[in-house]
């Protein structure tokens, strides 16, 4: 029987959600080997509906005997910077099995991108990926600009779970809400949020900004009465807080997809978006989007007056094509696209024979 495996760095709710589905539709059996997450969510194994191999990051030494099973036939490599993924991925090469890379990079055309990251991949990367997969456009981008065939780049490595994640009451019977949910960090950009938000509440004083996070910008955050800052939640609580919000804003200074953005647009969410979110294409359109520069707190206080001006007919616009972008994402699309990369591979091993893997 064909065993993959799919190994996690920090392994979260939504990427069990993924694999379950895969579990469903793979023709052979399925193991996930991973690292914890930092965050204190819980529930993965129960999503995943199986127990997972978790292993210590730093274990060079690591074998696929000491987990109990043997070096998979395909291995799909989420964090090859992990040490204990690296050692257990290279004793799968030696078997004679495959790795596809996880990468969940987006396009962003920097020098680092242009020329380190690329000789990186050619040289030290490239040589050891039978494919990639990707979470959308940009990390299509990337992987391609990184020299990989683009017929072995499949996109679906990040999504959300419909079945949790769904639409709420018409965007217009919801409370005047931005909402953010995510680390409360630097790299997340929470205190320019606050910034913009107070500066825009000056005009809109009918509106209400709700952080959900954890992070050590969380004492920085300052004070005001329209700003209200609450402690992580769980995935079903984020669920019913996006289906009562009206409006999604992340600020990212850096964000390599953002499956908060699909969790939003699943819930009907309009998206106010800093244009250095890696889901940006993926999600955001002129009819359901606002975006700004993540380094510019005067635009995006303007940002957030332009979507706050929707009218009663934009809004609902807003939460169609927000609805309507979500169904790209999720288990089905992850399973699909992976067992698709499976196929490419086993076909160009035995050419003449037919697919095997559905």
């Amino acid at each position: 029987m064909t065993l993959l495996v799919i190994a996690a760095s920090g392994f979260p709710d939504y990427t069990a959600r993924l694999v379950r589905q895969l579990i469903q539709d793979f023709d052979g059996r399925v193991e996930v080997v991973a690292t914890r997450p930092d965050v204190p969510v819980e529930g993965m194994e129960k999503s995943l509906g199986k127990s997972v191999h978790w292993i210590t990051p730093a274990d060079r030494g690591i074998k696929w005997d000491d987990l109990g099973l043997r070096p998979p036939d395909y291995l799909l490599l989420g964090g090859f910077f992990v040490p204990s993924f690296w050692a257990l991925s290279q004793q799968v090469r030696q078997a004679g099995g495959h790795l596809f890379l996880a990468s969940d990079n987006n396009w962003t055309g920097s020098f680092r991108q242009k020329f380190l990251d690329n000789i990186r991949h050619r040289l030290m990367l490239r040589r050891h990926f039978s494919g990639v997969m990707t979470a959308g456009r940009s990390g299509i981008k990337y992987s391609s600009a990184m020299g990989y065939p683009s017929e072995r780049i499949v996109p679906g490595m990040y999504g959300a779970d419909p079945a949790l994640f769904f639409d709420g009451p018409p965007i217009t019977e919801r409370p005047k809400t931005f909402i953010y949910i995510g680390r409360l960090i630097r790299r997340k950009n929470v205190l320019g949020l606050a910034r913009a938000f107070a500066k825009f509440h000056e005009v809109k004083s009918d509106w209400t900004l709700e952080m959900y996070g954890e992070g050590p910008d969380r004492e920085e955050i300052p004070e005001h009465p329209a700003i209200k800052v609450h402690q992580f939640l769980q995935p079903k609580d984020v669920s019913e807080k996006l289906r009562n919000a009206r409006c999604l804003v992340l600020p990212s200074r850096q964000e390599h997809w953002g499956v908060v953005v699909h969790e939003a647009a699943l819930s009907g969410c309009a998206l106010a978006l800093s244009n250095s979110i890696g889901s940006l294409e993926d999600f955001a359109t002129p009819g359901n989007a606002v975006t700004f520069p993540s380094n510019d707190e005067e635009k995006m206080a303007i940002a957030l007056h332009r979507i706050a001006g929707f009218s009663e007919d934009q809004w609902a616009i807003a939460q169609s094509i927000s609805r309507e972008r979500g169904t790209q994402f999720g288990p089905k699309r992850f399973s699909a696209e992976l067992r698709q990369l499976i196929d490419l591979t086993a076909a160009a091993l035995r050419p003449n024979q037919s697919k095997t893997t559905k």
